[in-house]
C-alpha cells in the first residue's frame, strides 16, 4: 500500500478513550476546518516519541499546520474523490474497525490455541453422516440419529475402522476406513481440529457437526510436530495398477540409478538426466517444502526417517513409482512470535473468527438495550417456507411490510432492509430458502448490530478516529505531494540542472586515505609502531602483524569522516562523527591522501532530485500558508496531554 510510505501502524490498538480531553480545544484553524488539540498531541506523542532529535510542542506546531495545509489543498483539488483513493482509504478503515469489532481476549486466546495445535500434530479416523448446507430440521434430526446408533455399535465392541467402511459417507472411506493420518492445526475446519486436539488417544470424540454434517472422530495418536522437509528426488513413474513386468523394469531403472548415487555421482545431475519427474527433474529433483499431511505418506514417512541433511534414502515405492530420496533442508515450527501475525491473518480468514465477534455482538446487545420483535420475525419465517410464491412475489408482498424486525438505541431493521439483504443471496431461492431463512435472519441481524457499531467507532473511541484520521491524510498526502514534488522534480530537467549549479559545493566525494590504520591497546606499543611506519612507509600488513601480534592492523580506503581518530590525526577535525572501535584504544594512520572531488551531476543525480524536491517543496508551502492563512491558537496548548 502507498500509505506504507507515509506512517506506520500496530493494528493492535489501544482502546481507550480516557486518555483523551472531553472537550476540544481547537489548535489550528484553516478556513473552516478545526484541528484540535487533542489530534495534535496523538500525533505529537505518535511520531515524536521515537525520533532521534524530538521536538517540543511548540516547534512542532510548525509541522502540524504544514501537514494539515497539504491535506486541505488536497481536499480543495478533489483528490479525495479519485477512486483509487476511496478504495484503499475504505480498505485501512475496515482493516482498522477489526480490532474493536472482536473481543481482544478471546482473540488472544485463538491465537495461543492455534499456535499450541501447529506444534502438535493427530492421527485421527472419522465417521462422517452428510448433511445439507441449510437443511430442514427433519433431515438434520434423521442424520444426528444415524450418527448416534454408529456411537452404539462402536461401543458395543464394533471396531471403528469397519464402520466407517460400512456407514461413512465421506467417499474416501470405504477404501481407508476413514483413517486421515496425521494432521495439524488449520489443516481441517475448526470444529473438526477441535474434536480432534481435544479427544484422548484411543478415545472417540462427541458428536461433532461442521459444514459438511456430522462426524465422529477416533484419535489414535499425537505426537510433536516434526516441522517441514526440502528433498530433491530421482524418480521412476509407472502407473498405479500397472502389470507386473513395467514395474519390475521401473525397479531395475531405478536401481541401477541408484548405484550410481552411491558411488558419489551428482544427485542433482542424476536427477537431470534420468527422473521421470519432468518438473523437479529440471531443479535437479528439488522438490517444495512439505510438512505433515501435504505429502503422501509413502514418500514423506522414509523422507522424515532422514536423520541429517544430504542423506539419501533407500529406493522407496509409492502408488506412483520407484524414488530415491535426498534431504536438502529441515526446519521445524517458528517460535511464537515469529508466526503471531500470520496466525491472526489465518485466524481472520476462518470460521473461529466468529467466536470473537459473538462475544462483542452479545456486549452490544445490551449496551445498546438491542431488542427483536419475534412475533414479527417468525411470522415473516412462515411466509418464506410457504413454497407457493416465487421470490420475486415474495419480495413484492415483503416489501410491502414496514415492520420493524430488531431495533437498538438509534437503530431499527425493517422487513425492507431483510428483504434487500436476502435479494443479494444467490443461494435464496425459491426450493432453499425455507431452510435458509432461519440462519439469515441471525446472521444479517449480527452483521447489521456490527455495522451500526462500526459507524459509532469514531464517536467512542478518540485513539480510532484519529488513527483513520491520519491514514485519510497520509493517502491525501501522498496523492498530492507526488503531483506537487515529486513529479514536478523529476520531470524538469532544466530545474535539476540549474540547481545543481547553484549548489555544486553540496555535492563532493570526500577527502580520502589510502594505506593502513594501526589500532592497539598499548601506548608504548603505539610510539614503537610509529617509528616503525615513519622509517618504513611502504611496510606491510602482515609485516606490522608480526611484529605486534596483539595489535589489529587495516588496509584500504578510509573516508573522511568514516573514524574519528582518524579524522582528527589527519583531517584536524576535531567534532568527527566518525566511528570508535571500543576494542583498541588508540590507532594510527598513514598513507596516500587523495583530496575531495567534485562530484559531477550524473555521479549525484539522486540526491540533488531529492534536494531539489526539497527546495519544490518549502516553496509549496509558502503558497500555501499564504493561500490559506492558516491561524494557530497557542493558548490551546494549557491543555495538552502527555
Amino acid at each position: 500500500m502507498k500509505l506504507k510510505k507515509f506512517i506506520s501502524l500496530s493494528f493492535t490498538v489501544l482502546i481507550t478513550a480516557s486518555c483523551f480531553a472531553q472537550t476540544p480545544q481547537t489548535l489550528v484553524k484553516i478556513e473552516d476546518e478545526n484541528y484540535s488539540i487533542e489530534e495534535f498531541d496523538f500525533i505529537y506523542n505518535k511520531n515524536n516519541e521515537y525520533t532521534q532529535e524530538p521536538k517540543s510542542r511548540k516547534e512542532y506546531i510548525e509541522l502540524f499546520v504544514n501537514y494539515k495545509l497539504k491535506v486541505h489543498e488536497a481536499v480543495a483539488q478533489g483528490l479525495d474523490t479519485l477512486p483509487s483513493f476511496t478504495k484503499e482509504f475504505n480498505y485501512y478503515k475496515d482493516e482498522l474497525a477489526k480490532p474493536y469489532l472482536s473481543d481482544k481476549k478471546v482473540t488472544e486466546s485463538l491465537i495461543q490455541e492455534a499456535y499450541d495445535r501447529l506444534t502438535q500434530e493427530v492421527n485421527a479416523s472419522h465417521i462422517l453422516i452428510k448433511l445439507a448446507p441449510s437443511p430442514s430440521p427433519e433431515d438434520t434430526l434423521k442424520a444426528y440419529n444415524k450418527i448416534s446408533s454408529i456411537i452404539e455399535e462402536y461401543n458395543n465392541g464394533a471396531d471403528f475402522n469397519e464402520l466407517a467402511k460400512k456407514y461413512s459417507e465421506d467417499p474416501s472411506a470405504k477404501q481407508n476406513g476413514g483413517k486421515l493420518g496425521f494432521f495439524s492445526g488449520f489443516m481441517m475446519v475448526y470444529p473438526f481440529e477441535s474434536a480432534a486436539f481435544n479427544t484422548e488417544v484411543n478415545q472417540i470424540s462427541p458428536i461433532t457437526r461442521t459444514a459438511f454434517g456430522y462426524h465422529v472422530l477416533k484419535v489414535h495418536e499425537k505426537r510433536a510436530n516434526r516441522g517441514e522437509l526440502r528433498t530433491a528426488h530421482i524418480m521412476q513413474m509407472f502407473p498405479p495398477n500397472s502389470p507386473a513386468d513395467i514395474v519390475k523394469n521401473k525397479r531395475a531403472k531405478i536401481d541401477s540409478i541408484y548405484q550410481l548415487v552411491l558411488r558419489g555421482d551428482d544427485f542433482g545431475a542424476l536427477a537431470k538426466q534420468y527422473s521421470e519427474d519432468r518438473n523437479s527433474a529440471n531443479k535437479e529433483g528439488e522438490l517444495p517444502w512439505f510438512g505433515t499431511g501435504r505429502m503422501i505418506p509413502e514418500y514423506s514417512e522414509p523422507a522424515f526417517e532422514l536423520d541429517s541433511v544430504n542423506n539419501i534414502s533407500t529406493v522407496i515405492q509409492t502408488p506412483y513409482g520407484f524414488h530415491i530420496i535426498k534431504l536438502l533442508e529441515k526446519r521445524g515450527v517458528k517460535p511464537f512470535d515469529e508466526m503471531k501475525e500470520e496466525i491472526t491473518n489465518r485466524i481472520s480468514k476462518d470460521e473461529r473468527a466468529y467466536q470473537g465477534k459473538k462475544v462483542v455482538i452479545t456486549r452490544l446487545k445490551k449496551e445498546y438495550s438491542y431488542q427483536e420483535n419475534t412475533e414479527t420475525i417468525d411470522d415473516l419465517k412462515a411466509i418464506v417456507k410457504d413454497n407457493s410464491l416465487s421470490n420475486d412475489q415474495l419480495f413484492e408482498n415483503l416489501s410491502k411490510e414496514d415492520k420493524v424486525l430488531a431495533s437498538m438505541n438509534g437503530w431499527e431493521y425493517k422487513t425492507v432492509d431483510l428483504v434487500d439483504a436476502l435479494k443479494e443471496n444467490r443461494q435464496f431461492t425459491q426450493n432453499k430458502r425455507g431452510s435458509l431463512i432461519d440462519k439469515q435472519i441471525t446472521s444479517i441481524l449480527e452483521e447489521e448490530i456490527l455495522a451500526f457499531e462500526k459507524s459509532k467507532l469514531e464517536e467512542k473511541y478518540p485513539e480510532y478516529k484519529y488513527l483513520l484520521s491520519e491514514y485519510h491524510d497520509g493517502l491525501l498526502i501522498f496523492e498530492i505531494s507526488q503531483k506537487e514534488i515529486w513529479n514536478k522534480a523529476i520531470q524538469d530537467s532544466t530545474g535539476i540542472s540549474n540547481y545543481y549549479s547553484a549548489h555544486k559545493s553540496d555535492y563532493f566525494f570526500p577527502a580520502k586515505l589510502d594505506g593502513k590504520v594501526f589500532f592497539t591497546n598499548d601506548k608504548k606499543e603505539l610510539t614503537a609502531a610509529k617509528k616503525v611506519i615513519t622509517a618504513n612507509k611502504e611496510i606491510t600488513t602482515d609485516s606490522l602483524k608480526q611484529l605486534y601480534p596483539n595489535a589489529k592492523v587495516m588496509e584500504g580506503v578510509f573516508e573522511q569522516g568514516e573514524y574519528k581518530a582518524v579524522d582528527k590525526q589527519i583531517w584536524k577535525i576535531k567534532k568527527s562523527q566518525g566511528k570508535i572501535d571500543d576494542d583498541f584504544k588508540y590507532l594510527w594512520a598513514f598513507g596516500e591522501l587523495i583530496a575531495a572531488k567534485q562530484k559531477e551531476l550524473e555521479e549525484t543525480r539522486g540526491q540533488v532530485i531529492a534536494d531539489y524536491q526539497t527546495q519544490i517543496e518549502k516553496e509549496w508551502l509558502k503558497q500555501l500558508n499564504s493561500k490559506y492563512a492558516p491561524v494557530v491558537n497557542t493558548k490551546a496548548l494549557k491543555h495538552s496531554k502527555k
